[in-house]
């Protein structure tokens, strides 16, 4: 759209909406080759990682700051998670975001700055593996005393591979070594250590011990990731570390079983000396044979003691004074056996008295006589008998059988 301000003879101004100025503008900044493909130093300022994987942060100096994008078709093969607060070197592009009208730096590729991203990538994933638990003691398995067998895995080539079998057989000549070569650095190392260590895993080895010489921290490097620990912390084998010199410290070296200074180091850890072994043995057998004579005189010296008693002397001794015992505990069992049957006689005695005293017979001694019917039962109401019905009437010198002539009830109960 164009407007003429009506003043003269001036210019006719192109009126732009807010999208195509932003277009617009974007159009310039990427026609500008002095700040497309550039590199910019920075320190990360609120620093974002959406589920999209897209990166989204600001880079900052003392003096100013500028917004930052980095989508995930260019952070994917970072070697490390931006930090906030971090120092990195950036190489992008400078742009607008049309919808914001946001100046901004696409960026393309990040490294560290102040340090080495190797070193960085390092301590990152040692922080995570051991928030994870990896590297926790409950988790470490015991080296075996005197393994049968033991596997390596390291580079054919070696001279780690040497030293190590050379530092086995001498501490323990009948140990068996079984060699699965893997690469040890340069591309493609750490997968197959992975893929060594898991086959040791499934042959008949007590212990596997991964190493290899010193190195730079790039040569190391394979030793450093996260597949590798992960391939160590899932071993069912007890697994020592034995990567580079004494002060090399690797992720390795904190997730195995055990960390030995050095290749040669490891056979130290893994077997002991054949001959310190023959003589420890033959120490403890020794003193077994010794304490077992000193028990052997012991006892005899006890024997020879219980020998002179009395009692062995003559065993009878022991049986007269429990014979009599025994004659003791018979005349006090029989005594208490008499009381008992003379206090149950009497107490017999008693009940017999208190029934006889309410039983039939002195009832009829008192005048009273029990009458009953044909069959034996006691009639105790008229109800019980009719005319003409045979009855015995008990007294106390006999009975009398008698005949009914008449059955009535009395009107009223005569009461006591």
């Amino acid at each position: 759209m164009d407007v003429n301000t009506g003043a003269g003879k001036k210019p006719e101004r192109k009126i732009y909406s807010v999208s195509d100025l932003n277009l617009y503008v974007k159009s310039l900044l990427r026609r500008e080759d002095e700040i497309q493909d550039i590199w910019v130093k920075g320190e990360i300022s609120n620093f974002k990682h959406y589920d999209s994987k897209h990166m989204y942060f600001v880079l900052k100096d003392e003096k100013s700051e500028i917004n930052s994008v980095m989508f995930h078709s260019d952070n994917k093969d970072l070697e490390f998670e931006p930090e906030e607060g971090m120092e990195v070197l950036c190489r992008g592009d400078v742009g607008l975001y049309v919808p914001r009208g946001q100046y901004q730096i696409v960026i393309k590729e990040m490294i560290v700055g102040g340090i080495g991203k190797l070193y960085l990538a390092y301590e990152q994933l040692k922080k995570k593996l051991m928030e994870e638990g990896l590297f926790d003691d409950a988790h470490k398995k015991d080296l075996p005393f005197l393994p049968r067998k033991v596997g390596i895995v390291t580079s054919e080539e070696a001279a780690a591979l040497r030293d190590m079998v050379k530092g086995l057989k001498q501490r323990y000549e009948n140990v068996d070594v079984l060699l699965v070569p893997s690469l040890v650095q340069g591309k493609g190392a750490a997968d197959s250590i992975v893929s060594s260590v898991k086959k040791l895993d499934k042959k008949d080895v007590d212990v596997i011990i991964i190493g290899r010489g010193g190195g730079s921290i790039e040569d190391l490097w394979s030793f450093n990731e996260e597949k590798v620990a992960r391939a160590i912390f899932q071993a069912k084998t007890p697994i020592v570390s034995a990567v580079g010199h004494e002060t090399d410290f690797l992720i390795s070296d904190f997730v195995a079983d055990k960390r030995a200074p050095t290749p040669t180091g490891a056979a130290e850890l893994v077997v002991p000396v054949k001959n310190e072994l023959e003589q420890t043995l033959k120490y403890q057998k020794r003193r077994t044979v010794t304490a077992l004579q000193n028990i052997l005189k012991e006892n005899k010296d006890k024997l020879a003691s219980l020998k002179d008693r009395p009692v062995f002397r003559d065993p009878n001794i022991l049986l007269e004074e429990r014979y009599q015992l025994l004659d003791e505990n018979v005349k006090k069992l029989n005594l208490n056996i008499k009381r008992c049957l003379e206090n149950y006689n009497r107490r017999l005695k008693n009940q017999k008295e208190r029934l006889n005293a309410l039983g039939p017979l002195q009832t009829m001694e008192r005048g009273y006589s029990i009458v009953m019917d044909e069959e034996g039962d006691v009639i105790t109401s008229v109800e019980d008998v009719k005319k003409d019905d045979l009855i015995d009437i008990n007294v106390n010198d006999g009975e009398i059988e008698a005949k009914t002539e008449k059955v009535k009830k009395c009107r009223q109960r005569l009461e006591n």
